[in-house]
Order: structure tokens, then sequence, then C-alpha cells
């Protein structure tokens, strides 16, 4: 099995999990200095070794604008190979020209066999740097556009065991399309209360414009982010669902549970 991305937030969980699985060889895709598998979007020469022969590839997009052209030439290269899609929750609803639809139909379209994954929000956005952890860590602000509404966070762990569940079991996930998202759907002022309330320190949530939010980025991002920040703050992200629990057997982590398990990352 290849998984693409190997080194992200689900990526690593993904192979995490598949090696608790003897009888599966797993490629760790990855374009980062050392990988086991060269794969680089940016490098096409990477891809026909990566997904030689592989019978199953966990395909995680690259946010560029050609993601759609690259996902088809690469499920091409083996298109019978079945393919679990990290997609985005909402995806269905999006118009048919939209860039993750086309994605998606990218898979649908070509694949022998294939799984969308439509997860809401990572609970891991609240760690990572390059989002919102030292805005968290230093300012004590949770910076996001959402207007209100709430957002059902999800575990990238959790989003990591409905795929594995879709790699090793093709046939029971076939043709499905899952919405993943955690227990409950908060807005950012009850993720801020909990950081807060498990920091002993005040975090305050700021809910700026959505133009604000996109100051510095490329036109294609900010297009993409602001059609983003425009569908959480219309309840794009508020559906919860049972999925985790349905295909796993086990309850997804809440925020305040990944609060707890992380608090070093704040202090």
């Amino acid at each position: 099995m290849l998984v693409t991305g190997a080194r992200g937030k689900t990526g690593r969980e993904v192979v995490a999990q598949l090696r608790q699985h003897p009888e599966i060889t797993v490629r760790e895709g990855s374009s980062q200095p050392g990988a086991e598998t060269a794969f680089s979007w940016d490098d096409p020469g990477t891809w026909p070794a990566a997904v030689k022969d592989v019978d199953a590839v966990y395909l995680m997009r690259p946010d560029v604008p050609e993601a759609p052209e690259h996902v088809a030439r690469l499920v091409d290269l083996n298109p019978d190979a079945s393919v679990v899609l990290l997609s985005e929750q909402g995806a269905d609803g999006l118009p048919a020209g939209q860039w993750a639809r086309r994605v998606e139909d990218a898979v649908t379209g070509r694949a022998a066999g294939w799984t969308l994954l439509r997860p809401s929000w990572f609970h891991q956005v609240l760690t990572d740097p390059r989002f919102y952890r030292d805005d968290i860590r230093v300012n004590r602000v949770l910076r996001l556009p959402s207007g209100g509404a709430p957002i059902a966070w999800i575990d990238a762990r959790d989003i990591a065991a409905v795929a594995v569940a879709a790699l090793v079991s093709p046939a029971g996930h076939d043709r499905q399309s899952y919405t993943i998202t955690g227990p409950e759907a908060l807005p950012i002022q009850a993720v801020a209360d909990a950081l807060s309330t498990q920091l002993g320190v005040a975090v305050r949530a700021d809910d700026p414009p959505p133009g604000q939010a996109v100051e510095g980025f490329d036109a294609w991002t900010t297009d993409i982010l602001i059609d983003l920040y425009e569908r959480v703050r219309t309840g794009g992200f508020a559906e919860h669902t049972p999925v985790v629990e349905r295909v796993t057997g086990r309850r997804p982590t809440s925020v305040s549970e990944f609060v707890a398990a992380n608090l070093d990352e704040w202090r």
C-alpha cells in the first residue's frame, strides 16, 4: 500500500496504524529528505515507481491548482489500485467545477475501487505552528473567521482509523463517501474556553473577517480560503456524524480530550 503525504497529519497516522498489520507492506511516500519512497507532487518522475504494483493508495491531495490533473494522472498509472482519498467535509455539496469536487471526480471516474473521506477541521491545526499553535501560545488568542458557527472538529488519528479500515478491507467500503467528524460541533469560543480552563490562562476567541485572515496569500490560495471560511460561517462544517464509531467501533476523540493531551504545545 502506498501512503502519500506519509509524514503529514493523517499520513503518519495511517502509516502507524497500517504497521499493525504485519501482512501489509507499506510504502511511505514523501518528498522529505530520507523518505522511504520518494514521492513528490512537484516531481511526476517519482510517481510511477511509487504506485507500481500497489493494491491500494492513501491519497492526500496536493493543495495546488493542478491537483485534479495530478490526481487523475497518478490514478491512471495504476487504475486497478483502490484509492482512499482525503477530501473535505461538504465537498459533495460544492459545484461540479469546483476544485475539491474535481479532485474527487478524478478518483471516482478512474479508480477501480475508491473510498472518499470528507473530514471536518482537524484538531491538529491547533498544535501546528503553520496554523494556530503560536497565536495561542504567544498571544493567547484563537483567531478563525467562523461567524460564530460551530465546527465538528476531528482528530487526525480518527480519520486515519477510518482510512485504514477502508485500505485493509476495501470491499466493505468500496464506493462509499464518509463525512468524518468528532463527537460534537463546537464554535471557536468553546474551543478557546477549553484551552483557557485546562491551561489555567485566558485564551480569547477572535473572529476576524475572512478578508483579513487571507492577507498575504497568492490569488489561488486566497480564493480557496475565502470559500472555505464562507462555508464555515454558513454552517458547512457543523454537521455531526457517527461514522468514526460505526466504522472503527470506538468513539472519536473530543476537543477537550485533545487539549488535555497536548497542553505543553501551548505553554
